[in-house]
């Protein structure tokens, strides 16, 4: 990848060029650009797949802290917070370190920024970090809130991870996050977001029809719901199982279903969700985003059930999208990491869960998800993450249904 030429890339927004007239998520090819201006600063040459449509992977750096509890850095700064709280620090060797479950880790970020007035940020786990049930928070030099970053900020990056469900193997140039920057209010309004349901094929259905706006409930995003079928489906969720051995973060395809997971089937009646277990699930609805727009996704109400719906919330331009295939074939389903609190919760097909926030691209970008970088999650439907392999020597794993059931 050339990053020293700018003709490369000519509708980029350079990072010192005025920002008033500009209002959304800032593409791939300002990234680029940025990376060239030392708007994004490296501690090592960028990695092969590390820019994506609207957002950066974020690299852990050569080592790092196990602290005492969670922590913002607030007025104090990180620096004088860490020297309290540290209990040890380690480096990160070519072999890997594993982080134990339910502790709390702190790690310095290869990238650093240098961002213009009006330009932020935003962190969010990458994909198959929140279905490891990897819980990661971007954390800035005296940032009051987590995974955001004010307009403006010049200073370094820091990763907080704790492990969940199960412990996990990590490596100096690991990427558990990613930020994307933005200019301006992203988000699509209420009549913006009738006008894209009524005018492209955002959202489909599970028998394929193109959903309108007068199929969706629109609430400050499109409130979408969960697909527990009860037939055709064998496999409909997943449990976490407890005291596995660690997963390989490296490891692609490495890990088996069984070991780390226990199925949920679409013939248990009902499904109820025990306090503080992780479940994967899919979405209903399948999401179509074309070129000019990305999404996150976000709790629906708490009072639509005290529990966690994803961790890893944003949705690059081109999820489910691709301009030779139709809608049907390219459509993708919205994986929910959920762990439930407090008490037990039932589960129906079709209960609205989340919301998904439409947000503005300021321009295309120059390629979209799953093309040329490739994407392990591309017109997914109810998946895990891409260190699981679906076979056990040459069986698929979907004809091996085992003897578990949630709520029997």
């Amino acid at each position: 990848m050339n990053l020293n030429s700018k003709k490369c890339f000519p509708y980029a927004l350079m990072p010192d060029q005025n920002l008033d007239d500009k209002n959304g998520i800032l593409p791939s090819q300002w990234i680029r650009t940025a990376l060239e201006a030392g708007t994004i600063s490296l501690t090592s040459p960028l990695s092969e797949g590390q820019i994506q449509p609207n957002s950066l992977d974020l690299r852990l750096g050569k080592g790092g802290y196990r602290v005492q509890c969670s922590f913002l850095p607030g007025e104090e700064g990180l620096t004088r917070k860490l020297e309290r709280y540290k209990w040890f620090d380690f480096a990160l060797p070519p072999e890997g370190v594993v982080l134990e479950r339910n502790q709390i880790y702190l790690f310095p970020l290869q990238e650093s920024l240098n961002l213009p007035p009006k330009l932020s940020a935003r962190g969010n786990p990458k994909s198959s970090t929140g279905r490891l049930d990897v819980f990661t928070r971007l954390v800035t030099e005296h940032g009051v809130t987590f995974d955001d970053v004010p307009a403006g900020y010049r200073g370094s990056l820091y990763l907080e991870v704790v492990p969940r469900s199960f412990a996990v193997r990590v490596r100096q140039g690991d990427t558990l996050s990613q930020i994307r920057f933005q200019v301006g209010n992203p988000h699509l309004t209420h009549q913006e977001t009738l006008r894209l349901l009524d005018t492209e094929e955002i959202l489909l259905s599970p028998n394929l029809h193109v959903l309108r706006s007068s199929e969706v409930p629109v609430l400050n995003g499109l409130i979408l719901s969960i697909s527990l079928p009860r037939k055709n489906e064998p496999t409909v969720g997943y449990q976490a199982r407890k005291n596995a051995a660690p997963v390989d973060l490296r490891g692609v395809g490495k890990h088996s279903i069984r070991q780390y997971w226990d199925r949920i089937y679409g013939d248990s009646k009902p499904i109820i969700l025990e306090p503080d277990e992780f479940f994967i699930f899919a979405s209903r609805e399948l999401v179509r985003l074309p070129p000019n727009y990305c999404a996150e996704m976000v709790p629906f109400d708490a009072g639509s059930g005290e529990l966690r719906t994803h961790y890893a919330g944003f949705f690059d331009s081109g999820f489910g999208y691709h301009p030779q295939l139709a809608s049907a074939r390219s459509a993708a389903a919205v994986v929910l990491e959920i762990r439930n609190r407090d008490v037990p919760f039932l589960l129906e097909d079709g209960q609205p869960l989340f919301r998904l926030e439409l947000m503005h691209c300021t321009e295309s970008p120059d390629f979209l998800y799953g093309q040329g970088i490739g994407s392990n999650y591309q017109s997914q439907r109810l998946r895990l993450g891409k260190q699981f392999t679906a076979t056990i020597d040459g069986e698929n794993e979907d004809e091996l249904r085992g003897q578990t059931r949630l709520g029997l």
